[in-house]
């Protein structure tokens, strides 16, 4: 089959959320009553019995072009996809179910049994951050998409086929601003009782870490011994803060030569040197500094257990508020200030690495607050909120600004897809004709928290005879990732 077109599935920036969607990734489907939720039992886990399948996406068929696919397919009707996220590399039939209704029904809920999107038996979207006793969800967050149709193009480049344009979403988002592919949104202060919640609940976290004993060698030992060696440390940090001080004075003649970040470093890092230097003469001896260095770690593990009784009592205080009541700048400092000045610094030894048959003796200053951070999963907690018409309106506009930027773009520049070539990752499109047809291309996406093995993305195979026949049974999929 020859194809003239391919469809993108375009998540809707924002979402248009005053009407149903036609067209929909995540949440939950719109099956008929009479339609069972699709299920199956895992060729990887046989041992977990039958099993629902995870919702994925339901596509409106009147919506698709009629030249999609060769003119062949539904134009009436919806497409779902399901999938079971937990297999690893899914081969056969089991891992995934592609269905056709010809009426939608209403939005079904999910059967009981149906388990977490992750339960972290395979690489893909990190639940850890998730506060003690709350599962990974059993669904993601649902966000409609707009059907855009492109031309079947593929091009060869640098020993490559690819489909996609560069920088393909500032085109499907019509010059909107997109974010570099690294990038990730600066920290945001918690806007919500939930956020913080997490917020504390990240804090805890860290203050229950595990603090080890220090790690001293006889080699380490040795070495500080010498006469030399405290001597040598001394003269080091002199040198480097000296250094750094007239590197600073000749940058600062120079306009334009050093960003205010890069000065601050360099202030910070004079600092530090100083400081250290301080520390080297008051030890003055090397049992000074092993007694030092061994009774640390105890010190650090008390400063801990002091902090934690009244972070719980703040974290129970919270827990007693609505998740989604607004909350300010200000009240949040409040709240954070409580312990922010509970601070701990102490000097530790570099991990040792041999030299010419010598540890190298360097120390470096570790310092902890009470501070809580921005929640780690505030990107996920924001998406949430921006795909909900209820509580949409909780996000401040200047959050909204920040983050839209980084939910338009691709990663890796892989859209969503129906038709035509496909953007692979460890394969080419072969350009011309094609024996199979792709049903489905769905990207990793950050936006859904969708990291499909290692940041790949899943592709969906049907025989264009199948399709012209409406039987969907024989779909082929295939996992594709770094």
């Amino acid at each position: 089959m020859s194809e003239a077109v391919s469809v993108i599935l375009r998540r809707q920036m924002p979402p248009r959320l005053d009407a149903p969607a036609r067209s929909w990734l995540g949440g939950l489907p719109c099956l008929p009553d009479a339609t069972p939720w699709p299920r199956s039992v895992s060729s990887v886990h046989p041992e977990r019995g039958e099993r629902p399948l995870h919702f994925l996406a339901q596509i409106c068929c009147a919506d698709l072009p009629r030249e999609l696919w060769g003119r062949l397919g539904p134009r009436a009707g919806w497409l779902l996809l399901f999938i079971d996220p937990n297999q690893g590399c899914p081969e056969g039939s089991d891992a995934f179910r592609v269905m056709h209704v010809a009426e939608p029904g209403s939005e079904r809920a999910p059967p009981p049994d149906l388990g977490p999107v992750h339960d972290g038996v395979y690489s893909g979207p990190s639940y850890d951050d998730l506060p003690p006793g709350d599962p990974a969800p059993d669904r993601w967050r649902r966000w409609p998409v707009d059907l855009v149709v492109a031309p079947n193009e593929a091009r060869q480049e640098h020993g490559r086929v690819l489909v996609a344009p560069e920088n393909y979403a500032s085109i499907l988002y019509d010059g909107a601003e997109i974010a570099e592919e690294n990038a990730r949104p600066a920290a945001v202060a918690p806007f919500t009782y939930r956020h913080a919640r997490y917020a504390l609940f990240d804090l805890q976290r860290g203050l229950k870490q595990t603090i080890p004993d220090a790690r001293l060698s006889p080699a380490f030992r040795d070495e500080l011994s010498r006469d030399e060696t405290i001597p040598a440390l001394v003269d080091h940090c002199r040198a480097e803060a000296r250094r750094l001080r007239e590197e600073r004075e000749r940058l600062s003649l120079s306009s334009g030569a050093a960003t205010p970040e890069q000065d601050e470093w360099r202030r910070a890092r004079i600092g530090q040197f100083e400081r250290q230097e301080r520390w080297l003469i008051e030890m003055r001896t090397a049992d000074a500094i092993i007694d030092y260095l061994e009774a640390s770690p105890a010190l650090e593990r008390a400063w801990q257990e002091e902090l934690l009784a009244p972070l719980e009592a703040m974290i129970e205080a919270i827990g007693r508020r609505d998740p989604d009541s607004p909350l300010s700048e200000e009240e949040w400092r409040a709240l954070a200030a409580t312990l922010a000045d509970r601070r701990f610094t102490r000097w530790r030894n570099e991990h040792e690495r041999e030299i010419e048959g010598r540890p190298r003796i360097a120390f470096f200053e570790h310092e902890r607050t009470g501070e809580a951070p921005p929640p780690r999963r505030m990107h996920q907690l924001t998406a949430d909120l921006y795909v909900d018409a209820r509580r949409r309106a909780l996000i401040p506009k200047e959050v909204v600004a920040q983050y839209e930027p980084h939910w338009r773009r691709l990663l890796d520049n892989r859209p969503h897809r129906m038709g035509g070539y496909h953007d692979g990752l460890q394969s080419d499109a072969v350009i011309g004709p094609a024996e199979e047809l792709l049903l489905f291309q769905i990207a990793s996406d950050d936006a859904m928290n969708w990291w499909w093995g290692d940041v790949g993305a899943y592709y969906f195979w049907i025989h264009p005879k199948d399709l012209a026949a409406g039987d969907f049974s024989g779909v082929r999929m295939d996992l594709e990732c770094y």
